[in-house]
C-alpha cells in the first residue's frame, strides 16, 4: 500500500470512501494522479500517463465552480496540467497540479 500521500482526512487515496461532492472528488483525483506521475519509474516514466490524464479529465467534467473563485482556478490549474500530460511533460504537470491542490484547499476554507 502507497502511504507517500495522505489525503486531508488522513487516509491515502486508495482507502477513501466514495466522494459526495464533486469537488472532493476532483481534489482525491489530483492527490492519485500526482502519486502517478512521480518520477519513481525510471525505465518508463510515461507509463500510467494515459490513465492518469483520463482519471483528471473525468473528475475534471463533473465540477460545476460556479461563484468559488478558488475551485475555478483549481480546475484551470488541473486542466492545463492534463494537457501537459498529452504530451508528456511531466514537471510541469506536477507543478500545476500542486497549485490545483493549493487552490482546493483554499477553496475548502471559503465553502459554508
Amino acid at each position: 500500500m502507497n502511504t507517500d500521500l495522505m489525503t486531508r482526512t488522513g487516509l491515502v487515496p486508495e482507502q477513501a470512501v466514495p466522494h459526495s461532492s464533486p469537488a472532493v472528488a476532483l481534489e482525491s483525483t489530483v492527490e492519485r494522479v500526482l502519486v502517478d506521475v512521480r518520477p519513481s519509474n525510471l525505465a518508463d516514466p510515461l507509463a500510467g500517463i494515459g490513465h492518469a490524464e483520463e482519471s483528471l479529465r473525468t473528475a475534471l467534467r463533473r465540477v460545476d465552480a460556479g461563484a468559488d473563485d478558488a475551485l475555478t482556478q483549481a480546475v484551470a490549474c488541473a486542466e492545463a496540467a492534463c494537457e501537459h500530460l498529452r504530451y508528456g511533460e511531466l514537471q510541469e504537470a506536477r507543478l500545476l497540479l500542486v497549485a490545483a491542490r493549493g487552490q482546493l484547499v483554499r477553496s475548502h476554507g471559503s465553502r459554508p
